[in-house]
């Protein structure tokens, strides 16, 4: 792609370097005056009939020059989550994983572990067949949908997503009516006790705030909510932070559509990934559950958003403020949920690789030190706070060790899905952080000596974890409206899809789940040839992801915010999916066209055939007609002769 520096200096974006690509300029700026060539031509004004290559569509290159060692950590990052999303994918479509309800009567079989009122994890045989036919008009409605939204500007697209966001999970949210509990009540009362400056929860024998002290941090964060509603009206349920959680996952859409029309050039990329975020509903029926989940989701991937910003700023002005509010970002959203520590390494690792292209280490380097000092910092900062505001010392918390001895043990449910390892090796040490370090190390060495004599159970129990996360498609969120105290009875909307309707609501978010696993799978093979860093930023979250739950604590919930990045990613894969069918589909009504055309001409020259052949007819008949006029006279003739011989 050429240079173009005007076109950069009349964008929004004036901090980008000059060799930015014009695909950064808004989209309603003039066309140059310039001879429009192939490799300048914006893909969408090059015909179906002959696509443009995809390969030169979507490279960025502006932001982030590629060098060897660059090359080196994008072709690492797409061949490791190459091969998770090749298991992922091909699971995908054999079987699916079930999260279902148990009452009464739990019980075992080979793999399923059903238990009462707790995550009841069941692995279901799909139809194959069906499946594959799904994933065809998937196909062909997302190649339909390229031309139908090719017309669409970023703040259309941006105002539509945030519209249908916002109506549809207020809708759901008022029709679920659906109450905190367990966890989330936890949190949830003690930030409203912490708003009335009640700290009754983290007294003396409350052990939970003192076990999970990381959990304060969205006890803080839910305080400032409650504070602000509070200043307003005097709400009598929760309600409130269930709505916000809808506002924060429609920011989070933003984050992720800005994110994908920065890093690539590809305007349809954009259009796609717009309309499969807007085809996710498991995100929005997952919003009534108040925990960090989708808050944090938010504010991390504001923070990538705000990093690309800073690695393409120019000026040192505009380099110090996306830092900065990056940086910030970061920090909440491991204040919030503590697992966006995987942002936090990913961030780094991937400002870390980009200095060596742009030749900046000074300041990526405070940028890195910056954005670890921050995330690491908040939450002992929080945990001092309270202990400050409360007069309350809480000691040590369970060690975070324990996570991955948790992780590596069969869970109740599955797995590595949660089970009282952790807590009971902290009770059991005392409650003291080091003695349960040591007790952690020594159990994770026994489960590891075990897998390293048992293979084959070594490898079932990590492809069943893998799979009871990541192939579970609705990753709790139906689950978790059925199984959790109401406000009120729910109405017709949840009532229908958490009952009823709840079958072919599974069918449907596993259907869109297995276009977008194969999407991303196809997304990570074109990585490895496109020379783009900054394509490999969302891709490297997402492997972080799997490798962490891999080994530490699972939960399909857990999953969720890594489900919507693949969402907005895996158009990035389809775009070939695309120019392949629309070349094939082109060239199949071309020959249809072809044919008609043959046939016409074919039926013309028999037309102009035919028309001959009644002139030479007539000229036949002419003949026929002189010779008849030619004889008459004889027979006149001869009639004579007889009546005058008669006569006579």
């Amino acid at each position: 792609m050429t240079e173009n520096k005007e076109a950069i200096e009349a964008s929004e974006v004036n901090d980008l370097p000059d060799t930015a690509q014009t695909a950064d300029a808004p989209e309603d700026m003039p066309e140059p005056e310039n001879e429009v060539t192939p490799e300048t031509a914006d893909p969408e004004d090059i015909p179906e009939a002959a696509p443009e290559p995809a390969a030169d569509t979507a490279i960025m290159t502006a932001i982030v020059k590629e060098n060897p060692f660059t090359a080196f950590v994008r072709v690492v990052i797409a061949l490791l989550l190459l091969i998770f999303m090749g298991i992922l994918t091909m699971t995908s479509f054999l079987q699916t994983t079930g999260m279902e309800i148990v009452w009464d009567g739990g019980y075992d079989t080979v793999v399923n572990r059903l238990r009462v009122d707790i995550e009841a994890v069941i692995y279901y045989s799909d139809n194959i067949p069906a499946n594959f036919l799904w994933l065809a008009v998937t196909v062909l409605l997302c190649c339909l949908a390229v031309r139908l939204l090719k017309k669409l500007s970023l703040k259309t697209e941006l105002l539509l997503i945030t519209v249908w966001t916002l109506v549809l999970g207020f809708v759901w949210v008022h029709s679920s009516q659906s109450m905190p509990t367990y966890d989330s009540a936890m949190v949830t009362n003690a930030a409203a006790s912490a708003a009335q400056n009640d700290f009754s929860f983290i007294a003396e024998g409350e052990r939970y705030f003192r076990n999970y002290s990381f959990q304060l941090g969205y006890v803080f964060f839910n305080e400032m909510i409650v504070r602000i509603t509070e200043f307003f009206s005097e709400p009598e349920t929760m309600l409130y932070i269930e709505y916000m959680n809808i506002v924060f996952l429609a920011l989070t859409y933003i984050a992720v559509i800005l994110i994908i029309d920065r890093i690539f050039s590809d305007k349809r990329i954009r259009h796609i990934s717009v309309l499969l975020l807007a085809l996710s509903i498991a995100p929005i029926m997952f919003s009534t559950f108040i925990y960090g989940i989708i808050p944090g989701t938010c504010f991390a991937v504001w923070a990538v958003y705000l990093e690309i910003r800073f690695l393409a700023a120019e000026k040192l002005t505009a380099q110090v403020k996306y830092g900065l509010l990056s940086a910030i970002c970061l920090a909440v959203a491991v204040m919030i949920k503590s697992n966006n520590l995987i942002v936090l390494v990913a961030v780094c690792a991937i400002a870390f690789t980009a200095m060596f292209s742009r030749k900046r280490f000074i300041r990526n380097a405070v940028y890195i030190a910056v954005c670890a000092a921050l995330a690491v910092s908040i939450n002992p900062a929080v945990k001092g706070m309270y202990e400050s505001r409360s007069g309350e010392e809480l000691g040590d918390a369970i060690p975070f060790i324990c996570w991955f001895d948790l992780g590596f043990n069969e869970g109740i449910s599955a797995p590595g899905w949660y089970n009282f390892a952790g807590i009971w090796n902290f009770e059991g040490s005392d409650y003291k952080a080091d003695l349960a370090t040591e007790n952690a190390v020594a159990h994770l060495k026994d489960r590891i000596g075990i897998f390293n004599d048992d293979p084959q159970y070594r490898n079932d129990f990590f492809y069943r974890k893998f799979v009871s996360q990541w192939n579970e498609t609705s990753y709790q969120s139906i689950w978790t409206n059925k199984v959790r105290d109401q406000y009120k009875e729910k109405t017709a909307l949840a009532k229908w899809v958490c009952n009823d309707g709840r079958i072919g609501t599974l069918k449907y978010m596993d259907i869109l789940a297995q276009f977008i696993f194969l999407m991303t799978l196809f997304g990570c093979i074109r990585l490895l040839r496109d020379k783009n860093l900054l394509g490999a930023v969302l891709p490297l979250i997402i492997l972080g992801g799997m490798l962490y739950h891999l080994l530490a604590e699972a939960k399909s919930q857990y999953a969720l915010p890594y489900y919507i990045l693949m969402t907005a990613f895996a158009p990035y894969g389809f775009m070939p999916v695309y120019e392949r069918v629309s070349a094939r589909a082109a060239a199949f009504l071309s020959g249809i066209s072809r044919e008609a055309d043959e046939d016409i001409a074919e039926s013309t020259d028999e037309a102009a055939q035919s028309d001959e052949v009644p002139a030479e007819d007539t000229a036949d008949e002419n003949d026929t007609a002189e010779n008849e006029q030619v004889i008459l006279p004889d027979e006149n003739e001869n009639t004579a002769d007889t009546e005058n011989e008669n006569a006579e």
